[in-house]
């Protein structure tokens, strides 16, 4: 229904109109009247009306200056103009305005309804023009994204020399060229009892997509789930400038939060492009020191060895930890946030840190016992019975039997925690194909509608948008925007075989307004058009 507005100072000729058309029938909705335009403005500002028919001589304020003021404020809102002057002028500033119409009294019922049904078609052309466009910039962003994440897997693991880096970079526009490079990690811990799992990482992307828009000399990769890689360029002193002025931005987003779920790991510093994948390396190995490092939010791979882990900025060294610094904290740290490609560096790190413990025998098996009895809580916490999570991980009888040396304890600790990890991250995939399952329902139920949007089916999840478009793509292999069309391709393939309907009708009934647009998406995706398609199928 296209929303119309009536503006006329006489109250018998607006109540004619109201009744001589019938509105609803014709697609149209009436959303509001004035006698004038003094009264008419703070009305439309507030309906927002698609259409409006204004007399041009009114009290107060006529119908042009109405109109001057409207097409300002709302650019898109058409405008019918019922004038008793059949005077150039008038019709001239009404054309300069930028109204649609200019109707001369006395005016007809069929008169009226043939200038609504012009204007509406209009209406709903620039509709499906904007429609299109903006189809068009979603799978164009959407092949940048691809592309975008493609060329930092091959910088950050070296695949590519420096000269097929640069080339790649210019053709998704991204300026590598700097003196040093510093790569800068930002993870945000996952809360499994919460709905929306990553609410600090959500604010913490909107921060940075908004700060990222400023810079050039800073390059981000939204890696999902796992957090932001930034690639920082310039001098040592710019970069460190830049490193400071993210941490800050980072402390100023999680300000809000009681136990602020975040960590930042930066790695040694490039001087050329070849060693960036190394200096990605030590920014996830500064990342992995988190789960050791519980009071830091700010880790720097150089300055590891010699951390600060007190207020009064006394250096402690990461070997001279023992396990009065370590807690069970640490362990469910890992549990609820860690991956298996970190499990280990956290189990060398974690030996590590209780390297005086490990020596002694006894010792070896408390810690061990310690553990194992933390993660049998992190598993029923999860939802498992206590048999499901000991058949997972293992009896408490082996720590006995199986450790009897160092060694012994961190293979029997990577055993424990990968089953621990296994449990945790099938709970999380039961979770999130029930999330599929339902966002897969509601798109097939919906599909047909021209306005669905990723941004809908997450609502209905009840996820952010952009952890949402993470999840389906991880848990089906396939983009939003991609299972919306293979969907809507079935169903106009399901049409073309089983219904006379023209190609248009079939590209309207599966949610394309804009034939063109189907008929394009049609070919591109199934190697034929709608009507060879359906030829094939009939011979």
């Amino acid at each position: 229904m296209l929303k119309v507005f009536l503006v006329e100072d006489e109250f018998a000729v607006r109540e004619r109109m109201k009744k001589n058309i019938n509105w609803e029938e014709n697609g149209f909705c009436l959303v509001g009247e004035a006698g004038d335009g003094e009264l008419a403005y703070p009305l439309i500002q507030e309906v927002k009306p698609d259409i409006i028919i204004t007399d041009i001589k009114m009290p107060f304020m006529d119908g042009l200056e109405l109109s001057k003021l409207v097409k300002k404020d709302l650019p898109q809102v058409k405008i019918i103009i019922l004038s008793g002057y059949d005077e150039f002028e008038y019709a001239k500033e009404a054309i300069n305005i930028g109204v649609t119409d200019y109707l001369l009294k006395p005016i007809t019922s069929k008169k009226l309804m043939e200038s609504l049904n012009q204007v509406a078609q209009a209406i709903r052309k620039e509709q499906e023009k904007q429609a299109y466009y903006e189809r068009c910039q979603l799978e164009r962003l959407e092949s940048m994204q691809l592309a975008s994440k493609k060329f930092f897997y091959n910088m950050v693991t070296g695949k590519l020399s420096a000269t097929e880096l640069i080339a790649q970079a210019k053709s998704l526009a991204i300026d590598l060229t700097a003196k040093m490079y510093s790569v800068v990690l930002i993870k945000g811990s996952v809360d499994l009892k919460a709905k929306e799992e990553n609410l600090p990482m959500g604010r913490i992307t909107d921060r940075l997509q908004a700060w990222l828009q400023e810079r050039v000399d800073v390059i981000g990769f939204d890696r999902e789930t796992e957090g932001w890689a930034l690639i920082l360029k310039g001098t040592n002193i710019h970069i460190e400038e830049l490193e400071k002025e993210i941490i800050t931005l980072i402390q100023e987003e999680m300000k809000d939060y009681s136990m602020p779920s975040y960590c930042i790991g930066i790695g040694h510093r490039a001087s050329r492009l070849s060693e960036i994948a190394y200096a990605f390396e030590t920014a996830n190995q500064a990342l992995a020191y988190r789960y050791m490092l519980q009071n830091e939010k700010v880790i720097y791979y150089d300055t590891l060895k010699q951390y600060k882990l007190n207020q009064r900025d006394k250096a402690i060294s990461i070997r001279e930890m023992d396990l009065t610094h370590m807690d069970k904290k640490t362990i469910e740290d890992f549990l609820r946030s860690g991956t298996k490609q970190q499990l280990q560096d956290f189990i060398v790190n974690y030996i590590k840190s209780i390297q005086g413990g490990m020596e002694s025998f006894l010792f070896r098996q408390y810690i061990m016992m310690d553990i194992y009895f933390n993660v049998i809580a992190f598993g029923e916490q999860l939802g498992y019975e206590k048999d499901e999570v000991i058949k997972a991980c293992g009896d408490i009888k082996e720590i006995y039997t199986v450790i009897q040396t160092k060694e012994d304890a961190s293979h029997y600790l990577e055993i424990l925690l990968t089953g621990a990890l296994s449990l945790r991250d099938a709970m999380s995939g039961r979770r999130y194909k029930a999330l599929v399952e339902d966002a897969k329902y509601y798109i097939k139920k919906y599909y047909n509608k021209e306005s669905i949007s990723l941004n809908q089916v997450a609502d209905y999840v009840n996820m952010s948008s952009s952890h949402f478009s993470a999840i389906f793509s991880q848990e089906t292999g396939q983009t939003f925007i991609s299972y919306l069309t293979q969907i809507r391709m079935e169903k106009a393939k399901e049409l073309l075989r089983c219904s006379s309907m023209k190609t248009l009708e079939v590209g309207y009934e599966v949610g394309y307004k804009d034939p063109h647009y189907f008929s394009h998406l049609f070919k591109k995706t199934q190697n034929c058009t709608p009507k060879e398609y359906r030829k094939s199928t009939l011979s």
